[in-house]
């Protein structure tokens, strides 16, 4: 998903004045270097784990001291107690002649068995193709899953028993029986370029979040797993020219209006597979979910599947239809002994409806579930039976459940992470759960004290959680608390980080609003120099990157990003301010929802308020206001250069991987906002900062950037921005990184990223005198 890569961070083009280093007192040096070249200012963490079924315990994977091996640790979080589970130096590998390493592991349902992932390849966004091996701790041997030369091994799983483990191999599932050593091919129409079966496409991986496409049957008799047919889908091309011939990679993608693979669900009866035969398709039954072969017609997309609890004596395969626009959401429950779907409940919005991991809970016991929507206008929780009777809120009230944790159900509470104080920040709240049926939400209860942004993670039996909690300028700590909030303690800090920021006398991030287009106060953040004088004029770089539901203005750490803006405001005296524009999250939906079908447009318009608004300010070089953005941040940065008031108001601006127009990005993504292009024609066309290459004025000083190897936003949306800019005879500067995905990184890639845009910055962003003033700081 474009938002998610977006916020990782920055880059751009070498030009002139050296960045020069900031001494703190008696402290390291502050330099480009030490915050993105070296580990001086990187924020430890904890190691993280899973959760055991009980207590304050989790296991977790630690590097052995020789070679690549690694263990198997158990860790009491409460008595700080560590036994080693695997001795990772005895993990011999057979069939390949040494120690392997482990990458991921699961526990069998007794505990004795341990499936072990290992050798993995990335595939996308994450390395989801490798191989496994079954370690049995009783006996301390290690066996290969499957043999390594039929090809790499995906989402590999126990079966309830751990008699049999199944994956997915070359886009078919397979099923081995761990007694004989008998492999059995379920599916054998798999194929590249049409048939996917147990994983998904691209943009399914990329949009809905999604990538382990099938699940065991809670009683392991039957495996439910989705299926695509991306032989309608177009190809695109990535091309790497470094090598003497250039290299060709072409993989599927669907723009926006054109078709999607063709998706849906089917059930495997184990019971009725032959394991002398190569296909299954008498053991196979397919749900009727008008999703295959349909044409165009209503239902689109398969968001997610799982099995449900026992309903009258059987376990149902729930699944997520919705329609292309994305705002019919139909929870079906599907019968596996006859393929027939019934609907629960229907979720519907005017404009677009978010699939979440989170937005769907089954409950301990197997009556109940939790579903998350957002018809109130807020997003909240609500209690049903399994059978769809809605029984009542969990949540309400103006402000937005983030994240939904689970319930106690012996202790009838809930857990939330939301906003209910401050949209700034992220708490933790606990809830009243009524079993009965109600209208009225009971009052959530706020469990984290401390100013800042929580994450949690509840641990398996509810009774405790792991708080990372950070602030904008305090770096991240990890401690162990009993659900009630009591701490109990630090499971990782980053004392010595702290003490080596507060040497550097860095100034601060400061939280103000300021008014939108149309009057309305949006969240901003600003970072002035330590020696700020209101009789002054200083430079403004705006950083936005301003997408549906994501924030920018958090109190939270924001890592070397915003590092390299304290840089920026002590190293060349300019004031850095971030604008969360509608349609960013946290403040509800109609507040999101501004910028459905016209993306761009309020947004920049919110932009280019606000920093009218700064330019009112005595102490702003109203000459000198620039802005600067990646992705949907890049296509913020050409939007608002280039529409309405922009160009006047804007003097530089730095785009990196920017959308230049919609037509070019996904179909899920963009038309979850957007629709289609021939549903909303003016949208795209308003929306699209290559229809106003001719507004870019001469004393604007442009930077685009974008790696050529960038898969997400194609490198053809900055090839065919130039060209509109060259047409319109406009002077500009670009710089392409070979190779390069669309996070720019690698090696020392991003310091050389953020030495270029410093110096775009400090050669066109900087008045007289503090040219001057950022000189002597060199000196």
């Amino acid at each position: 998903m474009m938002r998610r890569i977006a916020l990782s961070l920055v880059a751009l083009l070498v030009l002139s004045a050296p960045a020069g280093p900031v001494q703190g007192q008696d402290g390291p040096e502050f330099t480009l270097e030490s915050i993105h070249a070296s580990a001086t200012l990187r924020a430890s963490t904890f190691q993280g784990g899973k959760w055991a079924d009980q207590g304050p315990v989790i296991t977790y994977i630690e590097a052995a001291d020789s070679a690549d091996a690694t263990h198997l640790m158990r860790y009491n979080l409460r008595t700080d107690e560590q036994t080693r589970v695997i001795d990772g130096t005895t993990l011999y590998a057979g069939d390949v002649d040494r120690v392997v390493p482990i990458e991921d592991y699961t526990f069998g349902p007794a505990g004795d068995k341990v499936l072990i992932y290992t050798d993995s390849k990335e595939v996308w966004r994450a390395n989801t193709k490798g191989y496994y091996y079954v370690y049995d701790l009783e006996t301390q041997t290690l066996t290969p899953v499957s043999d390594r030369d039929a090809g790499y091994q995906m989402f590999a799983k126990f079966n309830p028993s751990a008699t049999k483990v199944a994956f997915v191999r070359n886009r078919n599932l397979h099923v081995v029986n761990l007694t004989t050593g008998t492999e059995t091919a379920l599916t054998t129409d798999g194929d590249e370029g049409t048939i996917i079966n147990g994983t998904f496409d691209w943009v399914y991986e990329e949009e809905f979040g999604v990538r382990d496409g099938w699940q065991w049957g809670p009683d392991g008799r039957r495996i439910a797993f989705f299926k695509l047919d991306e032989s309608g889908t177009r190809s695109f091309p990535l091309m790497n020219s470094t090598a003497r011939y250039p290299n060709l990679t072409t993989f599927r993608y669907p723009k926006a209006g054109e078709q999607n693979s063709e998706i849906k669900i089917g059930v495997v009866d184990l019971a009725a597979v032959d394991t002398t035969a190569r296909g299954q398709p008498q053991a196979i039954r397919y749900f009727d979910t008008n999703t295959w072969n349909a044409g165009g017609r209503t239902h689109e997309y398969l968001a997610r599947m799982g099995w449900t609890p026992e309903i009258d004596g059987t376990h149902r395969v729930w699944m997520y239809r919705l329609n292309r626009n994305q705002n019919v959401l139909d929870l079906l429950y599907g019968h596996p002994e006859t393929g027939r779907t019934e609907p629960v409940l229907q979720d519907t919005q005017d404009t677009y409806i978010d699939v979440t991991d989170d937005k769907l809970t089954y409950l301990d016991g197997g009556e109940h579930f939790v579903f998350l929507s957002e018809r109130s206008g807020y997003n909240h929780a609500y209690l049903y039976r399994t059978d769809g009777t809605e029984l009542g809120p969990i949540t309400g009230g103006a402000w937005e459940v983030t994240q939904f944790h689970g319930v106690d159900t012996e202790a009838s509470t809930a857990y939330v992470s939301g906003t209910r104080d401050t949209s700034l920040e992220r708490h933790l709240y606990a809830t009243d759960v009524s079993f009965d049926p109600h209208e009225a939400a009971p009052p959530a209860r706020k469990v984290t004290s401390r100013p800042g942004w929580h994450a949690i993670n509840l641990s398996t039996d509810r009774d405790y959680y792991i708080d990372r909690h950070s602030a904008a300028g305090t770096p991240p700590s990890w401690a162990l608390h009993e659900a009630s909030g009591d701490r109990l303690t630090t499971l990782q800090a980053n004392d010595t980080l702290a003490e080596r920021l507060d040497s550097l006398n860095l100034p601060p991030k400061q939280f103000t609003r300021l008014p939108g287009a149309d009057g309305t106060a949006l969240n901003a953040s600003i970072i002035k120099p330590n020696d700020f004088d209101p009789a002054r004029t200083y430079p403004v770089l705006m950083y936005v990157y301003g997408g549906p539901g994501v924030q920018t203005v958090t109190n939270q750490w924001g890592s070397s990003r915003q590092l390299w803006h304290q840089y920026l405001a002590r190293a060349h005296d300019m004031v850095v301010v971030s604008v969360d524009n509608r349609g960013t999250g946290g403040r509800g939906k109609a507040f999101q929802d501004v910028p459905y079908q016209r993306l761009g447009q309020p947004e920049a318009a919110d932009q280019i308020r606000a920093a009218q608004a700064l330019a009112d300010s005595a102490w702003v070089d109203d000459a000198n206001i620039g802005i600067w953005g990646w992705s949907y941040g890049g296509y913020m940065t050409l939007m608002s250069m280039l529409t309405e008031e922009g160009p006047s108001t804007f003097d530089t601006g730095v785009s990196v991987a920017p959308v230049t127009d919609w037509r070019l990005y996904d179909t899920i993504y963009t038309e979850r906002y957007m629709s289609t292009p021939d549903q909303n024609a003016d949208g795209y066309k308003n929306g699209a900062p290559q229809a106003y290459a001719d507004r870019l004025r001469e004393d604007q000083n442009l930077l685009i950037v974008h790696g050529d190897d960038d898969d997400n936003v194609h490198f053809q949306n900055s090839v065919q921005m130039v060209n509109q800019l060259q047409s319109a005879n406009k002077q500009f500067r670009f710089m392409m990184y070979p190779t390069h995905e669309h996070g720019i990184a690698g090696g020392r890639t991003r310091l050389h990223l953020f030495t270029m845009i410093t110096n775009h910055l400090t050669e066109h962003l900087s008045s007289d005198e503090t040219a001057q003033q950022a000189q002597q700081h060199a000196k």
